[in-house]
């Protein structure tokens, strides 16, 4: 029964990814009448998208009876659906189209690998004591929100340094914005976790230690926005390098064997 809960717990986010995608590939062979049609269709397929990842973690939920955010599997569909609504807002609120195909093709990107993950990051088997804790839903989603935040900035750094313009850098800094208190709130909420299971705030964890090298890259990037001391084009090189600081933070730590407090979500 387990079994066909987690099938279908991911089959909803990959059926409902492929799909919009498969609705955007459709869409550029249509005549593209005006932005109001086009900004109306994206919402639509991201609703679609987002739709079909939180029907995917209620599934899980439903399997653990407990909120979903205990493992790299479940992370992963939490990060993907952060990445849909996040691009469903901008699209919505502040129109940019230019999300479309980049945010969901990093959606099945992550599903993909969600799939490919081993069974031992997916099952749905009871907590550790680490993780047994309420500190658990509220540390771990912050984090993984702000990371889509970031990840999407990323895609448009790299969008600006093949296309330079303002609209580009505000939009970075925009994402950046909104995903640097997160991060903070995560960092210290983790922290105040670790002090509730360890005996300790901080412990000088290399998972703590890249988390805290990932908040001072943002944070470089911000004083050096707000103070125009840096160029639009060095303040993409400095998003694209926090991309690398989160992903050696998310997952690098676990897929290097850097050791430490957090090998409960090792590959």
């Amino acid at each position: 029964m387990l079994k066909n809960y987690e099938f279908w717990s991911l089959g909803f986010a990959l059926v409902s990814a492929l799909i919009g995608f498969g609705l955007f590939c459709l869409k550029t062979f249509l005549p593209q009448k005006n932005n109001q049609i086009n900004s109306i269709s994206q919402i639509i397929i991201f609703s679609l998208i987002s739709f079909g990842l939180l029907i995917s973690l209620v599934l899980r939920g439903i399997i653990l009876e407990r909120f979903p955010c205990s493992n790299l599997y479940e992370s992963l569909l939490i990060f993907s659906l952060s990445v849909g609504l996040i691009s469903l807002f901008f699209i919505s609120k502040n129109k940019w189209y230019f999300l479309d195909w980049s945010s969901c093709l990093l959606i099945i990107a992550v599903l993909a690998y969600a799939l490919w993950l081993p069974s031992s990051q997916k099952e749905a088997i009871p907590l550790i004591p680490a993780l047994n804790s309420y500190w658990r839903s509220i540390h771990v989603p912050a984090l993984l929100i702000s990371y889509a935040f970031f990840m999407v900035a990323g895609f448009i750094a790299a969008l600006y340094l093949f296309k330079p313009s303002e609209f580009y850098s505000e939009a970075i800094y925009k994402c950046i914005a909104f995903g640097f208190p997160l991060l903070t709130f995560g960092i210290v909420t983790g922290a105040l976790w670790a002090n509730h299971a360890w005996g300790n705030l901080w412990q000088w964890d290399p998972k703590e230690n890249l988390a805290l090298m990932t908040w001072f890259c943002y944070a470089a990037y911000l004083h050096f926005k707000v103070s125009g001391k840096a160029s639009p084009k060095t303040l993409a090189w400095l998003s694209l390098l926090g991309i690398i600081a989160i992903y050696m933070t998310y997952l690098g730590i676990n897929q290097f064997d850097l050791g430490g407090l957090h090998t409960y979500g090792r590959i």
